[in-house]
C-alpha cells in the first residue's frame, strides 16, 4: 500500500528534477551568449555584431533579450534575458546574465566576425605552368 502513494510522489519528484536541469541549462546558454557578445564588444566597438554573437550562441529560433551598453569609458556590458517556458502551466520565467569586458585597444578586427573563417589558401601551383628548369648534375 505504501509503494502505491510513493510512486506518484517519485514521479513528481523526477519531473521537478528535469524541469530545475532544464532551468540550468539554460541559465549556461545566457550566460555563454551573454560572454560571447561581450567579447565581440570588447574587440570591435560595434553593437549589431555583439548581439549578432550573442544570438549564434543560443540555439537556434531561440528569443532573447540582448542589451549592449558602456559599463565606463573602458568597459562594455552586455545582458542577456532569456525567457523559460516551464511544463504543466507553471508561470514562464525569465533568466538573466551579464558579462563585462575590457575594450580591447586598437582597430576592430575586419571581416563580419573575429572567429570567421580563415581566408582561402593561395591556389597550388599547376602542373602545367612552367615552372624553373630542372638542372642536371653533369650541367657545368
Amino acid at each position: 500500500m505504501e509503494l502505491a502513494a510513493a510512486i506518484p510522489l517519485l514521479v513528481v519528484v523526477t519531473l521537478a528534477m528535469v524541469g530545475v536541469v532544464g532551468l540550468a541549462r539554460d541559465q549556461v546558454l545566457a550566460q555563454g551568449a551573454a560572454r560571447e557578445a561581450a567579447r565581440e564588444a570588447a574587440l570591435g566597438g560595434d553593437r549589431t555584431r555583439a548581439m549578432a554573437a550573442a544570438r549564434a550562441a543560443l540555439p537556434p529560433g531561440r528569443a532573447a533579450r540582448v542589451t549592449v551598453a558602456a559599463a565606463g569609458s573602458d568597459r562594455v556590458r552586455v545582458s542577456v534575458q532569456l525567457p523559460v517556458r516551464l511544463p504543466f502551466g507553471v508561470q514562464p520565467v525569465v533568466l538573466s546574465a551579464t558579462a563585462v569586458a575590457a575594450i580591447e585597444p586598437g582597430p576592430p578586427p575586419p571581416g563580419p566576425s573575429a572567429l570567421g573563417p580563415a581566408p582561402p589558401a593561395p591556389p597550388a601551383p599547376s602542373a602545367l605552368e612552367p615552372g624553373p628548369a630542372p638542372s642536371s648534375p653533369s650541367d657545368p
